[in-house]
């Protein structure tokens, strides 16, 4: 049998509304909020393996951590890519880098190929968020990152 690369875009926004137990509605949300970039072929959305995986990562940090999706894309835009996606790719020069992100790294690395990048939905959301105020203090973090009860083990 052959194995479909998880970066194929091949589901239809409703099969992957139904795989993900969502609405079409809140993935085109999620696209008008630039959370993600669904691959276009004829007009029609499609998402990749890779791509519902991001969306349950998604859906994570909005419905079981509580977070809005401001709050979301703060995370986004100060947490390294590979800490947030638990990227396993430990040859990348950006894996490990806390000071850059990682497209940064890259686009200076000849020895790596930045497609990954490009189509990363981390990279989306810095894409479609460049003028966002984000707050880069070492000591004090963003108030939307403090666990609402302390005492209450997670």
């Amino acid at each position: 049998m052959h194995k479909v690369d998880d970066n194929v875009p091949l589901y239809p926004i409703g099969v992957a509304a139904r795989l993900l137990g969502i609405s079409a509605r809140t993935l085109r949300e999620y696209e008008k909020e630039g959370l993600i970039k669904p691959a276009r072929k004829g007009g029609r959305r499609l998402f990749s393996k890779n791509d519902l995986e991001f969306i349950r990562n998604i859906r994570f940090y909005l419905e079981e951590v509580g977070m809005t999706i401001p709050a979301l894309k703060v995370l986004y835009l100060t947490v390294p890519c590979w800490e947030i996606k638990q990227c396993e790719m430990h040859d990348c020069p950006a894996y490990g880098n806390y000071k850059e992100k990682c497209w940064e790294v890259i686009a200076r690395n000849k020895m790596f190929e930045a497609r990954a990048c490009r189509s990363c939905p981390i990279f989306l959301v810095h894409l479609h968020n460049k003028g966002m105020k984000v707050f880069q203090g070492k000591d004090v973090p963003p108030k939307c990152f403090e666990r609402k009860n302390p005492d209450r083990e997670v």
